[in-house]
């Protein structure tokens, strides 16, 4: 700042040991409209220099103590772009060569013309004027490659999130950056509420306004850009928020986000530039280069969770018309799903293993509806040849599930699906694998599925080695019992220390609704008095 404002002054420093040459030189100066400071040696001009920056400094070069040439060195050391011009009278001592080789701008012989001087001052002064403008333009443009550096790598992360509840963050940060802004907020426009909301943190309510309410409210509505360095300034700016939490938002800076149709899907907003002051134009054509780029990325993100919302649907149906065809079974692969789910994030499964499973959870009945009607609906113990049929139908699962077009990151659905009747000690059915050979997944829905058929009422009794445990869902505590006595051969131990942990929450989801209240309270008071360390959460 202080560069820019000597600059603009043109200050001249003139140094020479001759009152006369001084005062002639002043005057030309004065004459040419430039300020210009005074100094009688080379010691006394070195104490100017140290404490400012002179536009151009006009030197004699011999003088006592200091002479020109040593005056132009040291100052250099200060300021190394600071123009000299040298002034003498010997010239045949220093010749025109060795002056300018030794850094000085120009040359003058005394005695010299007020037209000499003036056209000498005029030319280093535009040079220097036209190298600062230079400067500047360089340093602007340094700056404008790192901002569009940024937008581009910006433009390439959102480009590769399409989960929604990691882009919402993702952008917020980016923008927030880039902008050098104190905040950012995203607001998604919701037309058929005539609203809009936006989440403020992972796992909090997410916050409503009315279309037209405040900044935000009025660009989803009207689709203008808001720049403004007071908000408060604004009849329309609501101070709820910023009084209620000790804030003051000044400069604010509000897009609208458009998708490839150019509807208005979202609106990005950052407030209070860092440092102060308000945001400039160049910082709103970022923020609308940067909302394009949202705007895609949000738009790829609501098509991708329209599509899955589609197709868990599909599968959710397909699965509730398996159960649907015994009154009893109906909501079993609903159950079964949920049960998985618990104890796949119990043992810490990465998110794409719990998709997994969780469509395998959905579907690892659709084999069934390949068993007759006579054999799936029997009241009563199978024959041998309907045991054969009945357990046939994981394979049925499996080889139904494979006609699909399961999404990469879904292939293993089938496999999962097909092996959840197998048992750790390989005399599970139809393939016989023992534990080494099945994936987690489907351990965990073996368990999950035994655990909802001793849990739910049959219209034919069940049995558990020869023993008729009835028609109802067998006692909290020979559900439990079984479950831990089969551990290592049917189910994998980890799994059932991992679904004993998790079963409290899964009895307070269904309490009230597939399990009594009694059923549900006696089972987790049963679970409590067993376990009281693992199940007190």
């Amino acid at each position: 700042m202080r560069d820019e404002m000597d600059t603009r002054r043109k200050t001249v420093l003139v140094v020479d040991d001759a009152p006369e040459v001084r005062r002639v030189m002043g005057d030309v100066l004065t004459g040419l409209g430039y300020p210009y400071e005074e100094a009688a040696d080379g010691m006394e001009a070195m104490g100017l220099i140290r404490g400012r920056r002179f536009d151009i400094v006009l030197c004699d070069i011999r003088m006592p103590g200091m002479g020109g040439l040593e005056v132009m060195a040291e100052a250099r050391k200060i300021w190394p772009d600071m123009p000299f011009i040298i002034i003498t009278g010997y010239d045949t001592e220093y010749p025109y060569d060795q002056v300018m080789a030794a850094g000085a701008q120009d040359y003058v012989i005394k005695p010299f013309t007020y037209d000499e001087l003036k056209t000498k001052l005029g030319r280093i002064l535009k040079e220097r004027r036209l190298a600062g403008e230079n400067e500047r333009l360089l340093e602007e443009q340094v700056r404008l490659n790192r901002k569009l550096s940024t937008v581009l790598s910006v433009a390439k992360d959102l480009s590769s999130e399409l989960d929604f509840d990691r882009l919402f963050p993702l952008i917020i940060s980016k923008v927030t950056h880039v902008m050098q802004a104190e905040r950012t907020s995203l607001y998604i426009i919701d037309r058929e509420q005539g609203e809009l909301w936006t989440k403020v943190a992972e796992k909090v309510d997410e916050i409503r306004l009315p279309l037209g309410h405040g900044i935000s409210g009025r660009v989803a509505e009207t689709g203008e850009i808001i720049n403004v360095p007071d908000a408060w300034d604004l009849p329309f700016f609501d101070r709820s928020f910023d009084l209620k939490n000790n804030f003051r938002t000044r400069a604010v800076l509000c897009v609208p986000i458009t998708n490839r149709s150019g509807e208005r899907i979202a609106v990005i907003q950052v407030i209070n530039k860092v440092g102060g002051g308000g945001f400039e134009q160049m910082d709103a054509d970022f923020l609308i280069s940067l909302a394009s780029s949202a705007g895609i990325a949000l738009e790829n993100s609501f098509l991708i969770d329209e599509l899955e919302a589609s197709f868990e649907g599909a599968m959710r149906t397909l699965a509730a018309t398996v159960d649907a065809k015994h009154p009893l079974t109906a909501g079993h692969s609903q159950r079964v799903t949920e049960y998985a789910l618990l104890i796949a994030r119990e043992m810490h499964l990465s998110e794409n293993d719990r998709v997994v499973i969780k469509y395998a959870g959905l579907l690892h009945d659709i084999g069934k509806i390949g068993i007759k009607d006579s054999v799936l609906l029997k009241d009563g113990p199978f024959t041998p040849e309907e045991r054969a049929e009945m357990d046939d139908h994981p394979a049925k699962t499996r080889s139904i599930l494979e006609t699909f077009h399961f999404p990469r990151h879904l292939r293993q659905v089938p496999v999962v699906a097909a092996y959840h009747h197998e048992k750790m000690d390989g005399t599970g059915y139809p393939y016989g694998l023992s534990g080494e050979h099945l994936p987690l997944g489907s351990k965990i829905l073996a368990l999950a599925d035994v655990f909802d058929a001793l849990t739910s009422r049959r219209d034919y009794p069940k049995y558990n080695n020869g023993e008729m445990m009835g028609f109802e869902g067998m006692p909290p505590e020979k559900v439990i019992s079984i479950l831990k006595a089969d551990s290592g051969t049917h189910f994998d131990p980890e799994v059932v220390a991992a679904f004993l942990r998790c079963l409290p929450e899964a009895l307070r989801r269904y309490r009230g609704t597939f399990f009594s209240h009694a059923y549900a309270d006696d089972m987790a008071s049963f679970l409590k008095t067993k376990n009281p360390d693992e199940t007190d959460r």
